[in-house]
């Protein structure tokens, strides 16, 4: 297994709550040899910075606006072997603990944890080893081996499909997402007839709800909602 040999370890922070993120950064620093090279809010930001600074170690939340974290850990993992992550969510699935090992994530710590886990999670993956918080722990001996239909189904996305899903999901117009990606309109759309075939799908709330199923979103809480009484 390798593992970060350098004398400072240079960490890249990626968390939209600010003080959830200041609290990491602030721990972070307290561990001798950590240093933190950046901070950022969202997912799109937060590839461009991991990319511009190649840190040791990344912190990030599983779900990010803009590029969840399983496709920082996706992306910027596949490119940098060497680079070690943690993720953090309040809300891991059985699945997502699953998925996120599979992609080679070397930490996944519960939002609800204590600080000391959180610390202590830190030092084991910056010293090479991994680890899971008692909740990730527990909900990793729930998962299935045999995997869901939703794992499968995504597996069946590309990587710009994901993203172009996540945008949708996230109440983008095609206008909006061709503007971020840096693509035409009819680029956009023939991904969205894609992922309305590959998904069985057959509108925007349709699409939107099998984002969540795969763990790339948050349920929105316009979805969410119990119904207004008469």
């Amino acid at each position: 297994m390798s593992h970060i040999n350098t004398a400072q370890t240079r960490i890249v922070v990626i968390e939209d709550q600010i003080m959830l993120r200041d609290l990491v950064a602030s721990m972070a620093v307290t561990i001798p040899g950590m240093i933190v090279v950046g901070e950022a809010t969202d997912g799109r930001e937060g590839l461009k910075l991991c990319e511009d600074e190649k840190p040791d170690l990344i912190i990030f939340d599983l779900f990010l606006p803009g590029l969840n974290g399983m496709e920082i850990l996706r992306q910027f993992g596949h490119k940098n072997p060497k680079a070690r992550f943690i993720a953090i969510s309040a809300n891991f699935t059985p699945e997502s603990i699953r998925e996120l090992l599979e992609l080679g994530c070397h930490g996944i710590i519960a939002k609800s944890s204590s600080a000391s886990k959180l610390k202590e999670g830190m030092r084991e993956v910056r010293n090479g080893s991994g680890y899971l918080c008692p909740i990730a722990a527990s909900l990793l001996r729930e998962s299935h081996l045999g995997g869901s239909n939703a794992s499968k189904k995504k597996g069946k996305l590309s990587n710009r499909e994901r993203e172009v899903l996540q945008a949708v999901a996230e109440g983008m117009s095609t206008k909006q997402i061709a503007s971020m990606l840096e693509v035409s309109v009819k680029t956009i759309e023939a991904h969205r007839a894609n992922l309305m075939k590959k998904l069985d799908a057959r509108s925007a709330v349709e699409l939107t709800r099998c984002a969540y199923e795969m763990g790339i979103i948050e349920l929105p809480a316009r979805y969410n909602q119990p119904p207004a009484s008469e």
